[in-house]
Parts: structure tokens; sequence; C-alpha cells
């Protein structure tokens, strides 16, 4: 019984931290000058590491012109950087993405025994 107590915290601690990331990226929106369609793509890098035009593509239900704009802004931006080469590109936090996501993203959660006295 305690195995479901250990992984319903584990799902909470992650929707938690997601909330969170979403929140500090749309507060820091404005001060970068970026949509709410681009703060999704953040959002993966944060709580991922990493995003791939295809999957931002899905996400946002958008073109594939609109995907690459997208990551094209968010890497001028220095918000991103792109790794790789064409097929195998993706993006990963660059020296502009905000710190306080990163270490929102990374923060561990602490497990409490709701059985122990």
């Amino acid at each position: 019984m305690a195995a479901y107590h250990q992984q319903a915290q584990r799902v909470q601690g992650r929707v938690d931290r997601s909330n969170e990331c979403w929140t500090q990226l749309m507060e820091a929106a404005g001060a970068y000058g970026i949509t709410e369609r681009q703060v999704t793509a953040l959002h993966e890098v944060a709580m991922v590491g990493r995003v791939r035009r295809s999957r931002h593509e899905k996400a946002e239900a958008i073109n594939t012109q609109q995907a690459t704009r997208d990551l094209q802004a968010l890497t001028k931006a220095q918000l991103v950087t792109a790794v790789g080469q064409t097929k195998g590109r993706h993006y990963v936090a660059g020296p502009r993405f905000p710190h306080n996501v990163l270490a929102t993203a990374q923060r561990h959660h602490t497990i409490v025994n709701p059985y122990s006295a």
C-alpha cells in the first residue's frame, strides 16, 4: 500500500514542478518578448531537457514552418541552443534561459511514508 502513496507523491511532485515552471515561464514571456506558443517549447526544454521541432509542431498543432520560426526566434533570443543538424536537430536551454525555471524543474521531491508513526 505504501508503494501507491509513493507513486502518487511522485506524480504530484512532477505536476507541481511542471505547473510552477509554466507559471515562471509565462511571467518571463513579456520580458523576453515571446508568445505563449513559444513558452510551450521552453517548458519542454525545462521539463525534458530538450525539444524537437516535430514535438513542438505536434504539441501546438501548428505546421512545420510555424514551428521552425518559433524555434528560430527562441534561438536568436538565446533562450535555446540548437544541437545537431537537419533530422537529428534538437534544442536545449540556451545562455539566456531563465535559471530559476531550470532550478524548479530539477528540484527533487522528498517522498514521505504516510504509515510511519
